[in-house]
């Protein structure tokens, strides 16, 4: 059965003009309207908003692998099939089809039937869903045996979201007290009821001037289900506490149905009270229960209790009591109030309607008007008229506006088309408008309804109640009822809507947010009296007005938004910049949507906001963080030390709202999103409110489209759940946000200002620079030697941070298309209302745009699809224009298309610019979205002891040959590597966990690497050579692991390293992998002296490093290091990696490698 928990979104507006219904208002159906309702997933949680974005083919495979969407349209669609596919709009990658429905469901229903028609199909949330508001099609889908109902948390299992032998035995039994001779022996009841209302109205009229009809019929049928339902008579306490406790939870569970789950499941004070009310109803129901069952009680709780199964004898358990009970007073009270405040509405907005109503009622009661006259059962069926004005009534306001089944494993044929696992989002709304069958449908006819015109209806065209086997059994009940009421109403009332009250218009078309005002004239007379004349009351148009407050928002979080001054901290944690850049794209987003983004690192945050001890109690924050070998980045270790600190308030995280985005590499498969995951962890166990599920991206796999994803969804959240962005355009929410770049050209005359904002303690100058690989090496390594600032020091292991530089051939080409020289000078600032910070290289004045392109933003890498998307804005040719956004689409053919066009070719932003010309980008708008030029970090390869004022750098040279055969490079490396002696380098020098263990000398050390991975690990044969002379200790075993291709072509530093154990300093295990028929790896090199490895670990506290490619060897080496541990142990290989884990924490094991640029 249809239930009235799914509620629309738009007030149905009355034009005074006319009787059309226009459907009007931003879209507030809620995300989780179809999440909740369209799923079968009792138990879903807000991760899925993330995880099932993309879904994959395989149900049974939880992660997307590119290309899954274009291989399940393959494999959905052969082309022997014979049906047709259901028609709809295509989906977009990341938000799916929510842009299609928003910003008003109902609206986007009724364009997308007019282009799709009445059944189409929507992806929404990973799910596949279908619309249908065709009578035909709801034939087949209404008749199948599998519903796959929604669940929600009030009653569940009760007669109308149950399924199977739970719903079919309770509708045996309880079928019996809804027919016409049970209902007849409720009447005393009615009568009694009725004329409470009758007294409500009257009271609420002379006490306001006028009614607010939904509400007080809300309260006479609660009432009414007091009485009828449960039996509360004279216990006004009991029934006090029963309607206030019921009152409160049925609303709370509409709102909860209608909203994003996950705030269902935040530790808020509002979740906290739903619970406790829950629990509350269960206590009322026991004492309801408990009531003396007296022969002379005739309400549905006394005759269900008595009740049994004629043929088993099975009676209702009390658990299953209390889940029909609440069923049937939830769907009761709402559709009988709502069918009778809105029927009187309607009558009193058609005057001859309202006629025929009371003509019918003179004759049907035999009125005189001598007394109110209460109706009879009988008298009721006499009512045809009433009845036909009630049934266009629920076919314009259906109480229940919606209806939801499942399709399971088993498909079904539609017409032709075949309908696969999925939802049914069964619209009677538009059922009950749909042109097909219903003449000019927005047109108030009760005449549609005269059994002859019933008689030629289809049997799925009117469908208030549900349909076919799941018909509303309590259909009569709420018939009857409301019936009484109109009886006594009109016979005492002149209903008129009121001039100086207008409708408000409101998110949801049956609850308009200033209820429905009517004005109820008292009558001079009793309707019946011949004997005076009755002043007529002249009918009112009602009159409709826009909500002021229409922005309807969500009160949990809003009210910390209301006071943090609606601050949103976007908090970072990075090394090199790309988390960074991250948080201040969706800064620049946020500003651009008003929300006063406040973007941070973390370790600011925590000094301006955590370092004293205070509680901030009204911060919402989305952290976006990577790690560093376990370790938190360099920005985020006061805040890691704040989360870790046993000696700090334990909930000292209350004022905290967050979401946590890990970004990582997976290729660290030990400590990957370590830092990440440590931050959500603590913050729960501190008290902070999660707001979404953790989410993460890889960099060796999909980063860029993990964080594309939390962009798109996360403003469809803030807009269309929270309703923090109110009256946005819903085609901005999934574009990447613009610059907030203000450039200024400055005069031709400007002073070259270029030379030097630098800092001497960062100029390094070249000294030496040499190649590596022996000659006929298809690679190149460079051994570069530098001087360093007087005032520079360094640790043996240590890294250096450089400051690289695009090529001078792509800022010319760029300049070239922009239509500039690179000698023309500019100055940037922030636009005019944009709170998000410029770069720092910006502080830096006035400089050349040559500088800039040189220096500070990315042109050489490979062009991104935001980019790409902003290319498409300003292109004037419409031919690049459609190229750009097929490129930078959010459909998987544009990604598929992006990743063999850009991807796989290597294109950058340069090379696009030269192929679609026609782009005319402001200088501004350009260098405001392209990526920053992250610094490139290397091992330094020498010890401070072994020469003073100078380090090493062993350079790895990135060339490869694109898929259009050209050569591309790798920015950093090729800079560093044209170096010559003279030249100056901008470096820092950054700590590193990697340090040779000059406290315990006697120890053992085991290092692995394959390279230029040799880096650090030539340090320490430095530094241990220095030691070694100048100390009496004995020292522990050295062994080096190293590997490379050929000894002849890139055994790098060959001769030092040999001479290094010649003299007894080291161990070299050496793999060649390319000098033998079997490939050699230094992992093979680990198992085969597995004995020493694990004598040193196990036995002898020693200690193991590893450098190098984690992509291509660093993971094995931690597998095979497992191996070794579990063998030797012994123990299981979990064990083993416990064991690994346990010595990376104690620094016996470090490991420093990289497989991207990410932090």
């Amino acid at each position: 059965s249809a239930t009235p928990t799914t509620q629309p979104t738009t007030l149905l507006k009355m034009e005074n003009s006319s009787n059309e219904r226009k459907k009007k208002g931003p879209f507030t159906f809620g995300l989780t309207t179809l999440i909740r309702t369209v799923t079968s997933k009792e138990d879903y949680q807000f991760g899925d908003f993330t995880r099932s974005i993309i879904p994959p083919p395989n149900p049974q495979r939880d992660s997307y692998v590119f290309g899954d969407f274009t291989r399940s349209l393959i494999h959905s669609n052969p082309s022997n099939k014979d049906h047709k596919s259901v028609p709809g709009p295509p989906p977009s990658i990341f938000v799916e089809n929510l842009p299609d429905i928003l910003p008003d469901f109902w609206e986007a229903s009724s364009r997308l039937c007019k282009e799709y028609g009445h059944l189409f199909k929507l992806r929404i949330l990973g799910r596949r869903i279908y619309i249908c508001s065709d009578p035909e099609a709801l034939l087949t889908i209404m008749k199948q045996q599998e519903k796959l109902l929604p669940k929600q948390e009030l009653a569940s299992e009760g007669i109308f979201l149950a399924d199977g032998e739970t719903w079919s035995f309770a509708r045996r039994v309880l079928q019996d007290f809804f027919t016409g001779k049970a209902i007849d022996s409720y009447m005393p009841m009615y009568y009694r009821l009725g004329n409470e209302f009758v007294e409500s109205v009257q009271a609420e009229q002379k006490s306001q001037g006028f009614v607010k009809l939904i509400t007080l019929s809300e309260k006479s049928m609660l009432n009414a289900i007091c009485e009828v339902g449960l039996g509360l008579v004279g216990n006004e306490d009991l029934k006090h506490r029963f309607g206030k406790t019921f009152e409160y939870l049925l609303n709370a569970q509409i709102k909860r149905q209608t909203r994003l789950s996950i705030f269902n499941t935040v530790p808020s004070r509002e979740n906290h009270k739903f619970q406790v009310k829950l629990r509350k109803l269960d206590q009322i129901l026991d004492e309801i229960i408990s009531n003396p069952m007296t022969p002379e009680r005739n309400d549905i709780l006394a005759r269900m209790m008595r009740a049994e199964e004629p043929v088993t004898g099975r009676k209702f358990s009390t658990t299953e009591i209390k889940h029909q009970l609440v069923t049937l007073l939830v769907a009761g009270h709402k559709t009988s109030s709502l069918l009778l405040a809105w029927s009187i509405f309607c009558i009193s907005q058609d005057p001859s309607v309202e006629q025929k109503i009371k003509k019918e009622l003179k004759k049907a009661l035999k009125l005189d008007g001598s007394k109110l006259v209460f109706p009879t059962f009988d008298d009721l069926k006499k009512l045809t008229y009433m009845d036909m004005v009630l049934k266009e009534t629920m076919r314009l306001h259906p109480p229940a506006q919606s209806a939801v089944r499942g399709i399971g494993e088993q498909s079904i044929k539609v017409g032709d088309y075949k309908l696969k696992r999925g939802n049914v989002f069964i619209s009677i709304y538009e059922t009950h408008r749909n042109s097909d069958y219903w003449e000019d449908p927005e047109r108030f006819d009760p005449q549609r309804f005269t059994p002859e015109n019933m008689a030629k209806m289809h049997k799925g065209q009117f469908i208030p109640f549900g349909g076919f086997e799941r018909t509303c059994i309590g259909n009569l009940f709420a018939l009857t009822e409301v019936k009484v009421n109109l009886c006594l109403i009109y016979q005492l009332f002149h209903p008129r809507a009121s001039a100086l009250h207008p409708i408000t218009e409101s998110y949801d078309p049956l609850f308009p947010s200033s209820d429905l005002p009517l004005i109820f004239v008292r009558r001079d007379n009793l309707l019946g009296s011949e004997s005076k004349e009755e002043k007529q009351v002249e009918h009112v148009k009602a009159r409709y007005v826009p909500d002021p407050n229409d922005a309807k928002k969500n009160e949990f979080l809003v009210e910390f938004f209301t006071k943090s001054a609606g601050e949103l901290f976007v908090l970072y944690g990075s090394n090199t910049g790309t988390s960074k850049e991250f948080a201040t794209q969706l800064g620049r987003k946020a500003d651009e949507f008003k929300l006063k983004p406040v973007v941070m690192s973390l370790d600011e945050y925590y000094d301006i906001y955590l370092s004293k001890g205070e509680k901030n109690q009204f911060h919402t924050a989305l952290i976006i963080t990577s790690t560093w070998n376990g370790n938190p980045p360099d920005n985020a270790k006061k805040f890691a030390n704040w989360l870790n600190d046993p000696n700090l308030d334990k909930q000292r995280a209350s004022h905290f709202n967050f979401a946590v985005f890990g970004v990582g590499n997976s290729h660290w498969n030990m400590t990957y999103l370590a830092f990440p995951k440590l931050t959500e962890r603590k913050l729960i166990e501190l008290g902070g409110n999660e707001l979404i599920d953790f989410r993460h991206g890889d960099e060796s796999k999909d980063l860029q489209m993990k964080f594309e994803e939390l962009h798109d969804v996360l403003w469809y959240f803030f807009a269309y759940e929270l309703k923090l962005l109110p009256n946005v355009d819903p085609n901005q929410l999934n574009k990447p946000a613009l610059s907030n770049f203000e450039v200024e050209i400055l005069p031709s005359t400007e002073l070259d200002l270029e030379e030097e904002e630098t800092s001497p303690s960062s100029i390094f100058l070249v000294d030496e620079v040499r190649e590596l690989q022996c000659e006929g090496s298809e690679r190149s390594t460079k051994h570069v030697v530098l001087k360093m600032p007087r005032e520079c020091k360094y640790e043996t292991g240590d890294h250096l941070e450089v400051s690289a530089e695009n090529p001078p051939q792509s800022v010319e080409r760029l300049c070239k298309l922009m239509g500039y020289s690179p000698n023309t000078f500019v100055t940037v600032k922030t636009n005019t209302g944009s709170s998000v910070q410029l770069p720092a290289w910006t502080a830096n004045g006035a400089m050349s745009l040559g500088k800039i392109l040189r220096r500070f933003v990315d042109i050489n890498g490979i062009v991104t699809r935001p980019v790409i998307q902003i290319l498409a804005e300003s292109a004037l040719d419409q031919s690049e224009k459609l190229n750009l956004e097929s490129l930078g689409g959010k459909t998987q053919q544009s990604f598929d298309l992006y990743n063999r066009e850009i991807l796989q070719k290597g294109v950058t932003v340069v090379e696009l610019l030269e192929s679609h010309p026609s782009v005319k980008i402001s200088l501004g708008g350009l260098l405001g979205v392209l990526p920053t030029l992250k610094k490139r970090s290397y091992s330094i390869s020498s010890s401070p002891l072994h020469k003073e004022g100078i380090l090493t750098l062993s350079v790895g040279q990135v060339t490869f040959k694109t898929l259009t055969g050209r050569i591309h490079t790798g920015t950093a490396s090729t800079f560093v590597g044209s170096m010559r002696k003279g030249n100056r380098l901008i470096c820092n020098v950054n700590s590193s966990p990697m340090r040779y263990p000059s406290h315990n000398l006697s120890a053992p050390i085991v290092c692995v690497c394959n390279g230029t991975g040799l880096a650090p690990f030539r340090g320490f044969l430095q530094e241990r050579a220095k030691l070694a002379a100048s100390s009496q200790q004995k020292m522990g075993e050295f062994h080096l692991f190293f590997g490379c291709r050929s000894e002849k072509e890139d055994f790098i530093y060959r001769e030092e390293l040999l001479e290094y154990e010649k003299s007894g300093l080291c161990n070299l295990h050496l793999a060649f992998s390319r000098d033998q028929g079997k490939k050699i790896y230094v992992q093979d090199k680990m198992k085969e002296n597995q004995k020493l490895i694990a004598d040193a670990m196990i036995n002898q506290n020693g200690y193991f490093f590893v450098c190098g490619d984690a992509k291509t060897m660093a993971k094995d080496v931690q597998a095979e290091l497992c191996n070794i541990l579990q063998f030797n142990l012994p123990t299981t290989y979990e064990g083993a990696k416990e064991k690994f884990v346990n010595l990376v924490n104690s620094g016996n094991i470090v490991l420093d490698v990289w497989g991207g640029n990410h932090n």
